[in-house]
């Protein structure tokens, strides 16, 4: 009978030690938003914040952005002033620099980082460090000059600037060093360190609905609080998207950083406040994306576009020329040779060299276009770029091409009519050779413009194809011609080339800051594009390759893949 029992008492004794393994385990992967007090508008956890910090210091792309024009511009901009002077207040009542050698001595590997106030910088960082290491740190030896306190029995050092009113507080606890810019932030996460009931970040709605939506943690992931992030001044100053009114519709959003040596990948969830209203099938985008050419340069394909985005898209895109200047004749004062009178004394203010003031009304000729697209709104629209040299080896022509996808067929007659009305003023005299062309036989048939402006339409069923490229319209028709295999929906999909066409963005970006450039400073600042914009693409020109993003929505969950495909 003895067997039996010391069977069972080893069974359990096993048992015991798994659970234990398996409780200290999780302990060790749990998130560190249990250790953050609540009150944090902005969350940022990584995995490895020490390994993440040497490779950004390592890399090629640090050194070539720091010596780039668009890292010249951001170091002069207002929010790159405002950390600046954050830096000197915290080092001023830390007693070290906040600087690249201080984040390589407090930098752990499991790593949190939240922000409470985002105009004052209010912020708490816990990092799990050995001891001995965060002990060597210069924080620490600067501990003399704190002020002692306590919580939850273990003690804690903080410190004021009286000149500048910043606070600086840190404790080293175990395997945890805790810094923040409030001396309660401290107090409450060695609390949480040491097991009290604390009201923790990971506890609040806004974050574990989030947590909830996700899937693993990537190794960084950032959680915001959308609904109060949103409701400050400064976000709506520095966000640089410059759609808060869109944002405001979100509560919260986590993103996942996954890396590798082929592609870092980001996978977002934003939760909408309701379900958007009026959504179209989202399978209609999807499916256009499979049409897109392998040789396009930049492509997106959305579901459900507005009327009016479409024909903005359809006329800046293709038909250029209508925004161009009016012609001169339209511009040449009137002449008055009737009443054969000079003018008198009270009009010696009038100028006979300037356009009269009230100029000819001159319609944009779109009232047809606007009534076709609202007749039979578009499902989704898919925009295709492609740029090509052109053989002076200066110039960079833009082929583009809209794919538009209706629940019912075109009338090819009334949208020959449509962008026929449209083009015709601008481009020809009277009308003449403002007509259409047949071109191309069977599936690859199509109509081009007959005039200087290179317009081609093709319609196939609930399909319409406007391109300036004939030779990109028919890759489009090759494309419906094979086999499309069943994609999941998406309400938005998109991806640019960089490597593919980085180097005719450049030249592009010349001509455009040309006009504005004073060759006669001697010091000016970064043409935005040219310089600025041209800049950051050759920091990343070595390595960057591709960016994509896939957008899906189901009820008030929003889900965004964010692709960045490297070349090396």
């Amino acid at each position: 009978m003895k067997r039996p029992a010391i069977a069972i008492t080893l069974l359990t004794m096993v048992l015991a030690g798994w659970a234990r393994y398996q409780t200290s385990a999780s302990s060790s992967e749990s998130s560190l938003a249990r250790l953050m007090p609540q009150g944090a508008l902005l969350f940022i956890e990584g995995k490895d914040f020490g390994g993440l910090l040497h490779d950004w210091a390592s890399s090629p792309e640090k050194q070539s952005w720091l010596k780039s024009d668009n890292y010249e511009v951001f170091s002069r901009s207002r929010l790159f002033l405002r950390l600046q002077a954050a830096q000197q207040e915290f080092a001023a009542a830390a007693g070290v620099p906040p600087n690249t050698k201080f984040l390589s001595e407090i930098a752990g590997t499991r790593t949190a980082l939240g922000i409470f106030d985002i105009g004052k910088l209010e912020m708490l960082y816990i990092t799990e460090l050995p001891s001995a290491q965060a002990t060597e740190s210069g924080i620490w030896q600067q501990r003399s000059k704190f002020d002692p306190r306590e919580s939850a029995g273990e003690q804690f050092f903080t410190r004021t600037d009286p000149q500048s009113g910043r606070t600086v507080a840190f404790a080293v606890n175990g395997s945890y060093l805790v810094l923040a810019t409030r001396e309660d932030l401290v107090a409450g996460a060695l609390s949480a360190i040491k097991g009290a009931q604390v009201a923790t970040v990971d506890r609040e709605p806004w974050f574990a609905e989030a947590v909830k939506a996700a899937k693993q943690p990537g190794d960084l992931r950032m959680v915001i609080h959308l609904d109060e992030v949103t409701k400050t001044p400064h976000f709506r100053t520095y966000w640089i998207q410059q759609n808060t009114t869109a944002m405001r519709a979100y509560r919260s959003a986590i993103s996942d950083l996954y890396r590798s040596a082929g592609e870092y990948r980001e996978e977002r969830i934003l939760l909408r406040m309701d379900a958007e209203p009026g959504v179209g099938s989202d399978s209609d985008a999807a499916q256009l994306a499979q049409l897109i050419p392998p040789d396009a340069g930049f492509y997106s394909s959305q579901s459900a576009p507005a009327a009016g985005e479409v024909v903005a898209t359809i006329e800046q895109k293709i038909l250029t020329p209508r925004s161009g200047p009016a012609p001169l004749s339209q511009l040449a004062p009137g002449v008055n040779l009737r009443q054969g009178t000079i003018g008198s004394e009270t009009s010696l203010e009038e100028r006979i060299d300037v356009p009269p003031a009230a100029p000819a009304t001159v319609t944009n000729g779109d009232e047809a276009l606007k009534d076709t697209i609202n007749a039979n709104p578009p499902t989704a629209m898919l925009k295709l770029h492609l740029t090509k040299l052109e053989p002076d080896g200066v110039f960079a022509k833009i082929s583009s091409t809209v794919v538009l996808s209706a629940a019912n067929s075109w009338d090819e007659t009334q949208v020959r009519s449509a962008i026929q009305r449209i083009v015709a003023p601008l481009t020809t005299a009277s009308a003449l050779g403002a007509g259409w062309k047949n071109v191309g036989s069977g599936q690859r048939a199509h109509a081009e413009f007959d005039g200087l402006l290179p317009v081609a339409i093709a319609v196939r069923g609930k399909y319409l194809v406007v391109s300036n490229d004939p030779a990109m319209l028919d890759a489009v028709l090759a494309r419906m011609q094979q086999k499309q295999s069943v994609v999941a929906p998406a309400a938005y999909i998109a991806s640019f080339q960089h490597q593919k066409e980085r180097q005719d963005f450049y030249r592009l970006a010349a001509l455009v800051d040309l006009p504005n450039r004073n060759s006669a400073a001697t010091v000016r600042s970064p043409e935005f594009f040219s310089d600025n914009l041209t800049s950051l693409s050759k920091s990343l020109a070595q390595s960057l390759a591709k960016e994509s993003v896939e957008i899906r929505r189901s009820g008030t969950v929003e889900t965004q893949t964010v692709r960045y495909e490297w070349s090396r």
